[in-house]
């Protein structure tokens, strides 16, 4: 078995009941998350949920595929470890990334989000290893 194929197993193993749960719970309890969409390091979406109408999670989960690859090329190409977050500010919110080797969770927070920014990282890191906990 290849490690492709492994990986590949590892995800498709990925309880999205479990993924479903635990969005909803985070959500919930932080109100400055507007939306999180979970998805594997290709792309390919394993749930997602968003307060605003119109966001295409298949659209999203590509985006985060791209930038997380990009973004761990540069952290190796300076020489300072391996990707564990990125941290997008716009002029009307946030988008936070964080990664495993089975999940990568994007978190869509809005403007008033930034003096919450700490705590949300918490909450999301929390919810990515409850995702992945056996």
């Amino acid at each position: 078995m290849t490690a492709g194929e492994t990986h590949r197993r590892t995800v498709t193993m990925v309880d999205k009941a479990k993924i479903e749960s635990v969005v909803a719970q985070t959500m919930a309890a932080n109100a400055d998350i507007q939306g999180i969409v979970v998805c594997d390091d290709k792309g390919k979406v394993l749930f997602g949920h968003t307060v605003t109408a119109g966001i295409k999670h298949t659209d999203v989960a590509a985006l985060i595929a791209k930038i997380s690859a990009n973004s761990s090329q540069l952290v190796t190409t300076v020489d300072k470890g391996s990707l564990k977050e990125i941290s997008i500010a716009s002029d009307k919110g946030y988008v936070i990334v964080l990664g495993d080797v089975q999940l990568v969770l994007a978190a869509i927070a809005g403007e008033g989000a930034k003096e919450s920014m700490g705590l949300l990282r918490i909450a999301l890191k929390r919810a990515l290893m409850l995702m992945v906990k056996s």
